[in-house]
């Protein structure tokens, strides 16, 4: 399986870019049980951020939807990571570029009055 993340380091001197990632056939060689069908688009990012590149930048909190923190855009549509299952080929990136700090990290202090 095949994701793609739009990420930002501008600490780093660095813009914008799409980076593909492909995800082991096999996620219990990496420690994630069952298979990547029907896993969240959070448990790809924390495989991603513990197995690919530990400079990832992500939020995760409640796993359930309950707190909306985990909130990214996927193919255009703002959703929790957290809840929505992974597909192959989506596009992962913050929920507006606008707030952007890092990866899929916006800036939670203006969120309510600019309104994801």
């Amino acid at each position: 399986m095949r994701i793609r993340l739009k990420l930002a380091r501008p600490q780093d001197g660095g813009g914008d870019e799409i980076a593909d990632f492909e995800l082991p056939e096999d996620p219990a060689q990496s420690g994630i049980s069952g298979t990547w069908e029907g896993a969240s688009v959070s448990t790809a990012l924390q495989y991603l951020q513990r197995k690919v590149d530990p400079s990832l930048a992500y939020v995760l909190s409640c796993r359930r939807g309950l707190c909306d923190l985990c909130a990214v855009r996927i193919d255009g549509k703002v959703v929790t990571a957290c809840t929505t299952p992974l597909r192959d080929g989506m596009l992962i990136e913050p929920t507006r570029a606008s707030l952007q700090l890092r990866d899929t990290v916006v800036e939670l202090s203006l969120v309510r009055r600019n309104r994801i």
